[in-house]
């Protein structure tokens, strides 16, 4: 498999063409979707392509890194690969999927390695209209899908990627990507529910961008591990208690 360093020492254009002979099936459905986007269309095209995309920064993000140890915790690369990721299309060097691919390898390059990025240039040809119009909708979209989707309400709040829920679920970081697509089967969803009740408690009771910290400590109350190991260890049921006890304040008076 390709590692992260060859996408630096390559040009952006070798970068990008090996990435998408990695994920062709994510590349081909951009083709599809994102000259259908640039064009106007409804909301059905555009769910699917916030899905794509965030399964495209799922596989930059699984790179394997040689060199970790100078690089960006995968978590941090994930989150900034996703930012503003409804301007790719108005960016992107060509309005298909390698297109996308490309903007998005150019933000990796950018983010790992502190390259110069080249897809920050707009289109000349951008309708106003339309594009207020995507910039919009693509917002609400994701914000219908974090509030919809226990999964992805777990994974915004936990920044967890897709390898990561993999890893907890006991199943392939494809079989993720397919329920972020079509939704988890029946059997997941007791334990996608309590992962997600996990991670609405420790939204509500700390502070932003602590729950994901929280999660990956580990803590002398759960045996030197940490929440996400009790949680890929099933012991999720037990975690939910515990937590809920914590924060119960009547009964620790």
């Amino acid at each position: 498999m390709v590692s992260t360093e060859e996408l630096l020492e390559a040009d952006l254009a070798t970068a990008s063409r090996v990435v998408s002979e990695t994920i062709p099936d994510i590349v081909a459905a951009l083709d599809q979707l994102v000259p259908r986007i640039t064009s106007g269309t409804d909301r059905t095209i555009l769910r699917r392509y916030v899905v794509f995309v965030d399964a495209a920064a799922q596989a930059l993000t699984a790179l394997p890194v040689r060199r970790s140890e100078h690089s960006p915790s995968s978590a941090v690369v994930y989150r900034l690969l996703r930012r503003d990721n409804v301007e790719l299309p108005w960016v992107a060097p060509s309005p298909d999927g390698l297109g996308i691919v490309t903007a998005l390898v150019d933000r990796l390059r950018g983010v790992v390695a502190g390259l110069p990025q080249q897809c920050v240039q707009a289109r000349r040809d951008i309708d106003d209209d339309q594009f207020n119009w995507f910039m919009k909708a693509i917002a609400e979209i994701e914000y219908e899908q974090e509030l919809a989707s226990p999964l992805r309400r777990a994974m915004t709040t936990l920044d967890l990627s897709s390898a990561e829920v993999a890893d907890l679920m006991g199943v392939t970081r494809q079989a993720v990507d397919k329920w972020l697509l079509s939704g988890p089967p029946a059997e997941r969803m007791g334990k996608i529910g309590v992962i997600a009740e996990i991670s609405d408690v420790l939204r509500y009771r700390l502070r932003a961008g602590m729950p994901a910290v929280v999660a990956r400590r580990e803590a002398d109350a759960y045996g030197g591990r940490s929440m996400l190991d009790l949680i890929a260890g099933d012991e999720h049921e037990w975690l939910l208690q515990s937590i809920n006890e914590s924060f119960d304040f009547a009964r620790v008076a």
